[in-house]
């Protein structure tokens, strides 16, 4: 327990907001120096796996990327949250305004745009978006802010319902208490100073929603855990009543559990167990897929992927990982590699949100860059 703690400490002061992020302002010395020679290792283990990347014909992208979608002003990218393509093929993009605006096209909401990245028209909300989703029969979910909205095409509200978790009490569980006290010995400050800062991380949490995804008959919606630093998901019908927790214990990085579904299923990225899962509409495990590793294409890479998926009409696979390399690949239904659409060669690979899409003509991807607060759009090469 001790020895995992320290690890979990040492990257928190490198990544902030990674699971106890809180600590990485005021972590100890010893804490910042086993940070710095574990980043050090695993800098020298991305170079070499880099090298070996670039003499394997797997790794070559079957796309290149064509343009860049500006949503966000570069300067503010947190502004771009999400996205999804709806039933036309064009971006039905989560946007959360700054600050306070009277202009409706700057307001929080949902944001059309084209294939080719021209702004179609706004639709305000009274959330700022975290996800969103679109169901065979055109209704559109988006959640944001402990809040799930039920739309018509036109942005239209037909139904809310709150968060299950937005409004639960934080309990501290005996794991999270271990790891408080563990932290406040490695901090050297009081526990109930500590325990006052876990509390509120927690509390700042709830209202955050990390997935959505929808069925015939389901919405399935990811949530924080009100009581550790897990994932649940919540399952609800298409008028937002009748919620239901399906699955609970997910592992992510950095604040990232997407969820997806097909032919009634969901599927999960399970990003900091590097797999794949498929469960039925109660949460049960049908199956699951991949191993971690930096070398082979057919692995995921990092310290927590793949971050998203994108489920294809025949049933195949889209698996983007922030990486580095932020990449996007394809895999059948049931695991088996196929092939690396593409590569976003300048990214710094960020422990982020990488949602794909593809065109429902086949020929174009799309990739989420919160950093930029763009949208890459990849074609295949000529």
């Amino acid at each position: 327990m001790k020895s995992n703690t320290r690890r979990i400490l040492a990257l928190a002061v490198v990544c902030e907001g990674c699971l106890v992020g809180a600590l990485s302002t005021q972590a100890a010395s010893q804490e910042s120096q086993e940070a710095t020679a574990m980043m050090s290792n695993s800098a020298a283990e991305q170079q070499a796996a880099a090298v070996a990347q670039g003499k394997d014909a797997a790794w070559k992208p079957s796309c290149k990327e064509v343009s860049v979608i500006q949503v966000a002003d570069p300067r503010d990218p947190t502004a771009l949250r999400n996205f999804c393509l709806d039933h036309d093929g064009n971006l039905l993009v989560c946007f959360g305004a700054t600050g306070e605006t009277s202009d409706p096209k700057k307001a929080s909401g949902l944001r059309v745009y084209s294939p080719k990245g021209e702004l179609l028209k706004s639709m305000p909300l009274p959330i700022k978006p975290d996800a969103v989703c679109v169901a065979s029969d055109g209704s559109i979910f988006a959640a944001g802010e402990g809040r799930l909205l039920k739309l018509d095409a036109t942005g239209k509200v037909l139904a809310s319902a709150d968060s299950p978790v937005a409004h639960l009490k934080v309990m501290i569980n005996k794991e999270t208490e271990e790891m408080v006290k563990e932290m406040a010995r490695q901090t050297r400050r009081p526990f109930e100073e500590e325990l006052a800062n876990m509390k509120t991380n927690l509390e700042s949490r709830r209202s955050n929603v990390t997935g959505l995804a929808a069925t015939d008959q389901d919405v399935f919606m990811a949530v924080p855990a009100p009581d550790d630093f897990s994932y649940r998901v919540y399952r609800f019908n298409h008028a937002l009543a009748e919620p239901k927790l399906v699955v609970e214990k997910l592992h992510g990085c950095c604040g990232q559990m997407d969820i997806q579904s097909h032919d009634g299923k969901l599927w999960i990225p399970h990003n900091a167990r590097h797999v794949v899962e498929s469960r039925d509409r109660d949460g049960k495990e049908l199956s699951k897929f991949g191993k971690a590793g930096r070398v082979k294409a057919s692995d995921f890479g990092g310290c927590c992927e793949p971050k998203n998926l994108r489920m294809l009409q025949d049933g195949d696979i889209l698996a983007a990982e922030s990486g580095p390399p932020t990449c996007i690949k394809r895999f059948s239904a049931d695991g088996k590699f196929k092939e690396v659409i593409a590569v976003v060669n300048d990214s710094k690979g960020d422990c982020v949100r990488v949602t794909v899409e593809r065109s429902p003509d086949g020929r174009r991807y799309y990739m989420l860059d919160t950093t930029r607060g763009a949208i890459h759009v990849f074609a295949t090469r000529t």
